[in-house]
């Protein structure tokens, strides 16, 4: 398998392409068979809109006798109990790669069902995902199509999904999720890359340990088991006046409660692969206000954990898809701009349909995409309510005919059916034709359309969603409103940040990602940070995601952004020469954390770079657990971060996706590469094993 990693070997970092066999500069696998069009241009002879559309499971908690062992943070070694492993016994039960370290420490307001912690009593809802390998059908009499997937551990083998299971968590409410990697070279059935591949899932937009966020490289080896703690938290409040973050009573900053989130792999230089072959899945957090929401009729009769409804409140996923000749999907590790596809699905079905009656629907639409951007409208132009945006409510609804959604955004939006007529498309009128981005909107004739919306029953009555409806509300303006921006006087530094094309990859102020390099140190609780994003890589489009914490959007090119993207945002899209002001806070949790491009490609590429949050004088936080400096040369105390222990043993083991010993040699002067890691391999954890 040719890899990003072999591109690094070959060349790629210090003067690439050439050295590339020409066989892979071509850049694609040829597959035998048939084309998958046939003469009138139908995907394997697949009418459009004649399948419905896919809604994945909500995953089952574990309870009672089901409830994971063993227990998080206590896992069985011959000396005791310990939050780490023992010497590997061939099987997923030692959870090898343990528990974020926060686990267990936090304050008592974290748990609001809880009066307090105590071992073994420190989250609220456990959680168990397989990652397999199984086949998926994208359309009715199509081939069977080798995909990675999650899968509810308590199901049986090949039953996962892409999405994977929704998981619907609770505000305040501590949820470990065990996660288990079955993607190993060894085991039975579907097995199409015929290697271990690591894993390493990121939640998306959540305010969670560094060691819970999916850290490029704090895998889960193939054969191996991780722990993941999501305490779903908002941060801290920080003092507007003297610019820190005391505790303050356990009060939270009520902006930035979470809505809307999503799990994805982000598994250093092999997330595009990861992703395309779908690994993503949505994360869900109600509280108290959504259930407000509900019940004031501004969002469907649903709104908590116990009452969540998928036939009211719909998650969509728009993923392009590239396929070989024979159906199976095609990646190509050398295209290194972006990749396209040229089948739209949504939740993993090629053009669905979904039956809705005249009322009003939720709909959280995710643009799962590697590389394409959307501007979503629907074909009868009816305007569209949107209540949030990226993670977090809006204070505001907003009515738009139109929206842009970048890859790795989401808008939360209310669709009201009453007036509409029996057959109603979601349709996309962003022009794209390659991987560096957007050419036009053209609204001027029907583009491309993703779902079709079948319409039936008599209008309903309830409250219409319209333009100013109030949704988490303004602090001081709205009664109990929960947002304010981020002032221009808690400002206490400027950092800028350069992304260019380089050598026919990727950088950040002319660096390639390190893992091992801090590139922003914030102070934890410290007033906030202005962040100046500027895309100088001669017209490819950057959309910038940040972990641990979103953003406000100042400006775009010294104009204000639209009107949806002025609150609270994970990702911004820097369009070709673009530049952004954002603002920023970084509360509760140390580092690392990393920000990044999420047009994958590029990610892989190394347009990413590491924000290490340190806890510093006058700042405070709930959890602090120091580290190694991030100096781009000192390897992680594993204890701690997770990281996988030695690079070199598990290349020559073939458990990591290397080709062969030396993938992981440093090109030093480009900050590429990762150190060398010299831990004991006897405390790592299972090797070859199936759940």
């Amino acid at each position: 398998m040719v890899t990003r990693r072999t591109i690094l070997q070959w060349g790629a970092a210090t003067g690439a392409g050439l050295l590339v066999p020409l066989a892979y500069r071509q850049g694609r696998v040829l597959a035998s068979g048939l084309s998958p069009y046939t003469k009138s241009g139908l995907f394997f002879g697949y009418q459009p809109f004649s399948q419905p559309l896919f809604i994945p499971e909500v995953l089952t908690p574990l309870t009672g006798r089901s409830r994971l062992d063993p227990v998080p943070g206590a896992y069985p070694r011959p000396s005791g109990i310990s939050g780490r492993p023992r010497t590997p016994t061939g099987n997923f039960d030692e959870v090898s790669h343990g528990i974020a370290p926060e686990f267990g420490h936090g304050p008592q307001e974290w748990n609001r069902f809880k009066s307090g912690f105590s071992p073994g009593d420190t989250h609220e809802q456990e959680y168990e995902l397989v990652t397999e390998e199984t086949t998926h059908r994208f359309v009715p009499g199509g081939p069977d199509v080798p995909v990675f997937t999650y899968r509810d551990a308590s199901k049986a083998p090949g039953s996962g999904s892409t999405p994977g299971p929704t998981i619907v968590a609770e505000y305040l409410a501590p949820v470990v999720l065990r996660n288990k990697n079955a993607l190993t070279a060894g085991r039975s059935g579907v097995n199409s890359t015929h290697h271990d591949v690591e894993t390493s899932i990121h939640l998306h937009g959540a305010h969670a340990p560094s060691h819970s966020d999916g850290f490029p490289d704090f895998y889960v080896l193939a054969g191996e088991a991780r722990d993941y703690f999501y305490p779903n938290i908002a941060p801290k409040l920080t003092d507007p006046d003297t610019l820190v973050a005391p505790v303050r009573g356990g009060e939270f900053d009520s902006t930035w409660i979470p809505s809307t989130l999503w799990y994805h792999d982000h598994a250093m230089d092999i997330t595009g692969f990861n992703v395309t072959r779908g690994l993503a899945g949505f994360y869900l957090v109600f509280d108290d206000r959504e259930r407000e929401l509900a019940a004031r009729g501004v969002t469907p009769e649903i709104g908590g954990r116990d009452r969540f409804d998928q036939a009211l409140d719909v998650g969509l996923a728009i993923q392009d898809q590239l396929f070989n000749p024979d159906g199976t999907l095609l990646y190509d590790f050398l295209d290194h701009n972006g990749r396209l596809g040229n089948v739209f699905t949504v939740n993993g079905v090629v053009q669905p349909k979904h039956r809705v009656e005249r009322r009003k629907y939720r709909f959280r639409i995710l643009n799962a995409s590697n590389a394409r951007s959307y501007e979503l409208r629907l074909s009868t132009r009816q305007k569209m309510c949107i209540i949030g945006t990226d993670s977090w409510l809006l204070p505001r609804a907003i009515e738009v005919e139109s929206f842009q959604v970048g890859h790795g955004q989401r808008h939360d939006v209310i669709i009201d059916f009453r007036d509409a007529p029996d057959e109603v498309y979601l349709e996309n009128i962003l022009v794209q034709t390659d991987g560096r981005g957007a050419k036009e909107v053209d609204p001027s004739q029907e583009r491309d359309m993703l779902l079709r919306f079948e319409v039936s029953g008599a209008n309903s009555s309830e409250t219409r969603c319209v333009d100013g409806t109030v949704i988490r509300g303004f602090k001081g303006i709205d009664p109990d409103g929960q947002f304010s921006f981020i002032r221009k006087e808690e400002i206490v530094g400027t950092r800028d940040f350069e992304f260019n094309r380089s050598l026919g990859a990727w950088t950040i102020n002319n660096r390639f990602y390190n893992p091992r390099r801090s590139d922003a140190t914030p102070v934890l609780g410290r007033g906030a940070e202005r962040w100046i994003l500027e895309n100088n890589s001669g017209g490819w489009w950057h959309p910038i995601h940040t972990h641990l914490e979103g953003f406000q959007i100042k400006s775009v090119n010294g104009q204000a952004p639209r009107r949806e993207r002025r609150f609270n945002s994970d990702l911004v899209m820097l369009e070709g020469g673009f530049v952004a002001e954002v603002y920023a806070k970084f509360r509760t949790f140390t580092g690392p954390f990393v920000f990044h491009c999420h047009a994958i490609e590029h990610e892989d590429m190394r347009m990413m770079g590491v924000i290490d949050p340190t806890p510093g004088p006058g700042g405070s936080t709930d959890a602090i657990f120091t580290h190694a400096p991030m100096d781009g040369e000192t390897a992680l105390d594993p204890n701690l971060s997770g990281v996988v222990p030695d690079c070199a043993d598990l290349e020559r083991e073939q458990r990591i996706l290397f080709n062969k010993v030396g993938d992981t040699e440093r090109a030093a002067d480009r900050g590429v590469g990762i150190p060398d890691c010299k831990f004991d391999m006897s405390e790592r954890g299972n090797q070859g094993s199936n759940p």
